[in-house]
């Protein structure tokens, strides 16, 4: 039965353990964009990281034989000395969303060595695919997109293309947390990754090239980020050797189903209006 909370009530989260007892917790609530930690610096630090303590502490009182898997980021690296980044490099956050991912790291992997707590880390890195918000960069692109084919074509606006990223479908990504659930896998940090990057002005020409009308990418200054790092690219050798998971969706079709989901939902609202 699904259950709403609130991750900052520890009321709320020692119910929903006490009434589940679950074997396992796929921790993924948070304050996710890098973007909006900007404007919400102090929500962000608390949901993402005093949610995850009260969420340890209900495991610990009422499920301490479940595995946590918490859902952190590969920008915890920050501008990494080495890439790809393996899981040995040291934190270097430069966002609030990042940092506050860095402290409920902290916390589970002392609730691990202190309380015995089974953890698992999963520094996920970009993933994406249908669904995306809007909020996000691909998500507002491929929206833009299917809004801008019903007008004939027009101009796509977006930020800093330089960047490099590493990027899996979430599709993949969701293998691999099911993965990292098997008992049989030893708990620790692991990053999900591609292995490979691409820049953003790639990714911009793909989506451009799969579009079904005329579009110019411009840049909004208003999409620029204060630290938006020039590469973050991971290795995830470890994840592969421990469960031989390896990604399967190229880039391409991910993007291509992104665009495809945006176009559904554009079509749906504008029935709706009409």
């Amino acid at each position: 039965m699904p259950f709403e909370g609130d991750v900052r009530s520890p009321e709320d989260i020692l119910a929903a353990v006490s009434d589940v007892a679950p074997r396992a917790v796929v921790h993924l609530a948070a304050i996710s964009s890098v973007g909006e930690s900007w404007q919400r610096s102090a929500e962000t630090w608390t949901v993402n990281a005093v949610g995850t303590v009260n969420l340890i502490d209900a495991l610990l009182a009422a499920a301490p034989e479940a595995r946590l898997l918490f859902v952190s980021t590969g920008e915890v690296y920050g501008r990494a000395a080495e890439t790809p980044t393996t899981e040995a490099a040291p934190f270097a956050p430069l966002s609030p969303y990042a940092a506050s991912k860095v402290a409920a790291e902290i916390a589970s992997g002392q609730a691990a060595r202190s309380a015995g707590l089974d953890v698992v880390v999963a520094r996920a890195f970009q993933h994406e695919g249908p669904g995306r918000g809007d909020r996000f960069a691909i998500g507002s692109w491929t929206r833009q997109i299917a809004e801008l084919e019903l007008r004939g074509g027009g101009e796509l606006l977006v930020g800093d293309l330089s960047p490099q990223r590493d990027i899996t479908d979430v599709r993949d990504v969701c293998r691999a947390y099911e993965l990292l659930l098997d008992p049989a896998v030893e708990g620790g940090t692991y990053n999900i990754a591609s292995g490979t990057s691409v820049a953003l002005d790639e990714v911009v020409k793909m989506l451009v090239d799969l579009a079904r009308a005329p579009i110019a990418a411009v840049t909004d200054e208003s999409r620029l980020r204060p630290s938006d790092l020039p590469v973050v690219w991971g290795d995830s050798s470890k994840l592969r050797a421990a469960t031989g998971w390896a990604p399967e969706i190229p880039l391409r079709q991910t993007l291509a189903d992104a665009l495809d989901y945006a176009r559904e939902v554009v079509d749906k609202e504008n029935v709706t209006k009409a």
